[in-house]
């Protein structure tokens, strides 16, 4: 309407659009949002399946039963416990608290793409930490910081690149940082990682108040759809984000979902397993077809494709819509010649590597 306008930083801010793919098909193999391959918990679905009653009462503000389920599961504080919408509302609100007009927070280089918009959002300058070779550089991010630097944003390890940095790197980041800035450390994939030198975070949050950890329910529980995420940190950062956070951001059907996902503990194994076999089978296939790749920790892999127009990511990514597979492309982040394929079922996986063998050999 006229007369009425937003303030600045919203004004020139392009709407987050998550990119599915699309596809004139109707029956779909979707590899492009990095959801988890082998669906839901059978125990979640049936937990959700016997929620039909009360549905006109609101959610509790806060479910101590899933908190409760989450540090048990996970061996951590449930006072330290946050609940979200999903862990794009925590980051959302963890800039709406914490940063000002006049403050700066840093993000990597190909950093989950919502860290900006909540720093642009939060009316902060956000200031962008070059990668190394697509991996978070500490010395980078490091080299950003000055007096109005009041939040970092890290996810490890990454998406869309499937990098990580060492769990001595994370120390270093942080022991080289004052205390009144804020290290939020994603770590949305962590239930995936098998790797002696990684961190979770968890562990830099009861030695620190300035460290905030999330992690989501979307990846390996498989409840995408349910939006639900939770963060772990001090009291004081806590306390501040309830501030902020909606009264009844987390829905029943979510809470009643997560208890039964993150006890399903078998259901849980068996898709890490799952994920590391075809992660493997995945990569062969890949050398097979010439095609290069970055390696990955997460449930998803960075493709590199040739620069030939013809065997270009573009034309990848076209060529495997027709075919009724959906991946995602990259252009957003600048990484034209790269393609992110999540990892699927065998059947989805296998169909993959053979139509992209047709598409290179397509002389």
């Amino acid at each position: 309407m006229m007369g009425i306008s937003v303030k600045g930083s919203i004004e020139k801010l392009e709407t987050y659009k998550p990119n599915f793919g699309k596809s004139n098909l109707d029956n779909l193999i979707r590899l492009s949002a990095n959801e988890g391959a082998l669906g839901t918990s059978l125990n979640a679905i049936k937990a959700l399946k016997s929620f039909s009653t009360n549905l006109h009462r609101y959610p509790p503000q806060v479910s101590e039963d899933l908190i409760n389920a989450i540090a048990k599961r996970y061996l951590l504080k449930k006072a330290r416990i946050i609940l979200g919408n999903g862990s794009d509302e925590l980051i959302s609100i963890i800039a709406q608290a914490f940063l000002d007009t006049k403050d700066e927070a840093i993000y990597t280089e190909y950093g989950f793409l919502q860290f900006p918009q909540a720093i642009s959002i939060a009316g902060a300058k956000g200031i962008i930490a070059k990668d190394n070779d697509l991996t978070a550089n500490v010395d980078n991010i490091l080299s950003k910081v000055n007096e109005r630097t009041k939040v970092i944003f890290l996810a490890n390890a990454n998406n869309p690149t499937g990098t990580f940095i060492s769990k001595d790197e994370v120390i270093r980041l942080h022991s080289s940082i004052s205390s009144n800035i804020l290290l939020v450390y994603d770590a949305a994939y962590s239930e995936f990682i098998n790797h002696d030198e990684y961190i979770d975070g968890s562990s830099l949050v009861e030695k620190y108040d300035n460290v905030i950890m999330l992690r989501t329910f979307s990846k390996l529980h498989g409840l995408a759809s349910l939006r639900l995420g939770w963060g772990y940190c001090s009291q004081y950062i806590l306390d501040n984000l309830m501030k902020v956070r909606g009264p009844f951001s987390v829905n029943t059907a979510a809470m009643v979902a997560g208890i039964a996902a993150v006890e399903d503990i078998d259901f849980q194994k068996k898709s890490v397993a799952h994920n590391s076999k075809w992660m493997g089978w995945l990569e062969r296939q890949l050398k097979l077809l010439n095609l290069s790749f970055q390696k990955s920790l997460t449930n998803f892999l960075l493709i590199k494709f040739p620069n030939q127009k013809k065997y270009n990511a573009q034309n990848a990514e076209k060529f495997l819509a027709n075919k009724g597979i959906l991946v995602r492309g990259m252009s957003v982040y600048k990484l034209q010649n790269y393609l992110r394929v999540s990892i699927g079922t065998a059947k989805e996986n296998t169909t993959l590597i053979n139509e992209l063998k047709i598409f290179l050999e397509n002389k």
